[in-house]
């Protein structure tokens, strides 16, 4: 009976992963359904839009993509891009990750739309508005700190300057003022978003924990505060503390 439950899984698994498309040997002869394309990033499905050209013998002029698909056993290049007729089922695959490429655009704005309206509420103290809209409270056990540090996160960080590589999205600062270097961030991943405080470690021209620096390691702490995409709108999560 167990061998027979490993083999479930196991079949189970496989069928999961083939669902995902990995490439686009077949795009001239399938259709794309959405469901093989709906975990990939923009920048993957923009490989696959490429790859329908290249199968095709199409020359980039992005260097990157025509030296990565120089590099592939199959690729072979027509010389002259007005030579290329794409067949109607790969016009309509094109389309295809074309919407769904347009989908994630509109997902990756709404999120940093209610990213700043979330901004606005902080800096402006709307407790009310936070919990009504985000469904976020400042936990009482934390003390002004919680607000405090938001505050200065959200001086800190660009959210129009939010750049995204594969489903990762960030903007990041570092600030070494001598005696401590502290962490401003807000990373995205799909439909993850956590923003951190981090009170990371001492300044750069801090060499020892000697008679001439009063810091500690020990002082050392992370504020992370969780959210989820959910439904087409911004839900706080946690917030989670180490240190």
């Amino acid at each position: 009976m167990k061998r027979i439950l490993i083999l479930f899984l196991f079949f189970n698994l496989i069928k999961g992963n083939a669902q995902i498309l990995k490439d686009c040997s077949t795009c001239a002869v399938k259709i794309i359904k959405t469901e093989e394309i709906k975990d990939l990033s923009i920048d993957e499905i923009r490989l696959l839009s490429n790859e329908i050209f290249a199968r095709n013998g199409y020359e980039f002029e992005n260097s990157r993509f025509q030296n990565y698909f120089q590099s592939l056993p199959w690729y072979k290049s027509k010389g002259n891009n007005k030579n290329i007729v794409l067949k109607d089922i790969e016009n309509q695959n094109i389309k295809v990750l074309q919407e769904q490429t347009k989908l994630l655009k509109a997902e990756q704005n709404e999120i940093i739309k209610q990213l700043k309206e979330f901004k606005n509420l902080v800096l402006a103290n709307k407790i009310d508005d936070l919990k009504l809209k985000f469904g976020f409270i400042y936990e009482e056990q934390y003390g002004s700190e919680n607000a405090v540090l938001l505050k200065k996160i959200f001086s800190k960080i660009d959210l129009a300057d939010i750049n995204y590589y594969k489903s990762k999205g960030l903007n990041s600062v570092t600030t070494d003022n001598g005696f401590v270097k502290i962490l401003y961030e807000i990373t995205i991943e799909k439909k993850e978003i956590n923003i951190y405080y981090n009170y990371m470690s001492h300044s750069k021209i801090i060499k020892d924990f000697d008679q001439y620096t009063d810091y500690h390691s020990e002082e050392e702490y992370m504020y992370n505060w969780q959210f989820q995409f959910k439904g087409n709108k911004l839900k706080f999560i946690r917030l989670a503390i180490a240190g």
